[in-house]
């Protein structure tokens, strides 16, 4: 029901009825308002110069209170999904905090099957050649050369010789692996603990380039001949040209592995990244183009590609 009050002066009141709407009476020195109202009726928000000055007024400061209250309610719902659900998930699926993670920590230490001459290689590495060396990449390297029952492998890395150990320690007695050396890279102690894993004599190293190496095989004709061929890009020139002339020396099923193809994450900022980086962005997307190879990513080390030729 509606509310009905007398107005004994010439200003407009706000009148609320039985269910909360708003109305206004309009009772204006004792004659029709501006919106053809009579004095003393009631109607929703009369438009009137005379009701608009208390109606406005009230709904304006009504409005800002739940415009308030909305925006207060918005804060704390994204403060606390952020920091109690969205963040904690975001957390959850990352792989690894970093080296030291003790998640990473603890799968190595349940999987990690290294023999104690590379370990001791490994440990003895200086501060800037163990960024180039993956214990469980290099281990897997080795398990898959195991399946595929690898003779022959090419080894371009700048891993100080820790690469060319756990290869060598998979492959038979007659097997060979064949070592380029990048520029500045020590493998005096890397000599000592091949001998030392009775692997020496399965090891060949050339102070070549990689692309030169690769050249002079496949001049020679060695073409597919190369069941597993393992190459860090980051020490390379010209990425596409590498991968290609790789490509050609592994066989058939055998397998080509790409170490840094993530060169620490620049990939990931290309608008700010070097050329060397976009040219590794550019091999990525060539290599996830090829039908002549089955691919998957890994991300050990700095992203490992390991392509299989169909």
């Amino acid at each position: 029901m509606w509310r009905r009050v007398t107005i004994k002066h010439d200003l407009p009141v706000m009148l609320e009825c039985s269910d909360k709407f708003p109305l206004a009476v309009c009772h204006v020195a004792g004659r029709d308002c501006e919106a053809g109202r009579k004095p003393g009726t009631a109607a929703v928000l009369c438009t009137c110069s005379g009701c608009n000055m208390m109606s406005l007024s009230t709904v304006k400061r009504e409005a800002a209170v739940g415009i308030a209250l909305l925006g207060v309610t918005f804060a704390a719902g994204v403060y606390i999904g952020k920091h109690y659900f969205l963040f904690r998930r975001k957390k959850s699926q990352k792989i690894f905090e970093g080296v030291t993670d003790p998640r990473r920590d603890y799968l190595l230490r349940f999987s990690l099957r290294e023999h104690p001459a590379a370990k001791r290689l490994r440990l003895s590495l200086p501060g800037a050649a163990v960024q180039d060396v993956s214990s469980d990449a290099a281990q897997l390297l080795g398990n898959l050369a195991k399946v595929i029952k690898a003779r022959k492998a090419l080894e371009m890395g700048g891993s100080c010789g820790y690469n060319p150990l756990v290869l060598a320690l998979v492959l038979p007695s007659d097997g060979k692996v064949t070592v380029s050396l990048c520029d500045g890279e020590d493998i005096t102690n890397a000599r000592e603990c091949w001998r030392e894993a009775g692997v020496d004599h399965k090891i060949i190293v050339s102070d070549k380039p990689a692309e030169q190496i690769a050249d002079d095989l496949l001049s020679a004709g060695e073409d597919g001949t190369f069941d597993l061929v393992s190459v860090n890009m980051t020490h390379q020139q010209d990425y596409k040209k590498c991968y290609e002339k790789c490509l050609r020396l592994v066989r058939s099923g055998g397998i080509l592995a790409i170490d840094g193809v993530l060169c620490g994450g620049t990939v990931l900022k290309l608008e700010r990244a070097a050329v060397t980086e976009i040219g590794m962005h550019q091999l990525n997307e060539a290599i996830l183009r090829d039908a002549r190879v089955s691919l998957s990513i890994l991300p050990l080390g700095d992203g490992l590609s390991l392509c299989f030729k169909l």
